[in-house]
């Protein structure tokens, strides 16, 4: 897959070509604008870890954080502190959000209300977790919040992503290289940045491993009579 060096490469391009990176969703884009997104799906340690290099680099961009995932506890006491140290980098937190979850748009507000609470952040941008049919409707918003897929930032803007494990950098290059009019989001999940392994399997066994290891530990210091 791909590793912190050839992330920290990809930024240096970037910054090179004139792109400024924005954590201001609201603002009016211009050809420079760059909203660099990291939908964290899986580890929140890997997000700080990716979180520290674009600090050392002068990078700030935005998290979007799971309050429903089955992957990890957003709100247990390492996962608040790794998130809010994150937001102390100067980074902006924000709610990646699973709509499965509810037979009701209208439930976010109660994840809104959640997130600022403990973060003590105002949410004014959302990415949605699986999007599905929001990409046949564009222009839905959350309570008045406007969120990733809009056409401002999915249609106005070049939109890249590494979702599913996949290279985005010949994408990245070509967009790069052409005549620009617009600005870029790009969605990069830590994951398979920070993981190790050869493809989307070895590294995605890499992270499954930590967690093992986590869990066990986890086990020994609830149990002690406990022997794996």
């Amino acid at each position: 897959m791909f590793d912190l060096k050839q992330y920290k490469s990809l930024l240096a391009d970037l910054k090179s070509e004139g792109l400024i990176p924005s954590l201001n969703w609201n603002e009016e884009t211009n050809a420079n604008t760059l909203f660099l997104r990291h939908d964290i799906d899986f580890s929140i340690e890997f997000a700080h870890k990716l979180a520290s290099l674009e600090f050392n680099l002068g990078i700030c961009s935005t998290y979007f954080l799971m309050l429903t995932s089955n992957m990890y506890n957003l709100i247990s006491l390492k996962n608040q502190r790794l998130a809010k140290e994150i937001a102390e980098m100067g980074h902006k937190i924000s709610i990646h959000f699973d709509p499965t979850v509810y037979s009701e748009l209208s439930k976010f507000e109660y994840e809104k209300h959640l997130f600022e609470s403990i973060f003590n952040v105002e949410v004014d941008i959302v990415s949605i977790h699986r999007p599905g049919p929001f990409l046949d409707n564009n222009n839905v918003f959350l309570c008045g919040i406007p969120q990733t897929y809009n056409d401002t930032f999915f249609k106005a803007m070049k939109y890249i992503s590494d979702s599913g494990g996949q290279d985005c950098r010949p994408q990245i290059i070509e967009y790069l290289s052409g005549p620009r009019s617009q600005g870029l989001q790009l969605l990069i999940h830590p994951i398979w940045w920070v993981g190790q392994g050869s493809n989307v399997t070895e590294t995605l066994n890499f992270w499954r491993k930590k967690q093992l290891d986590f869990v066990t530990s986890e086990i020994r210091l609830n149990v002690k009579k406990y022997m794996d």
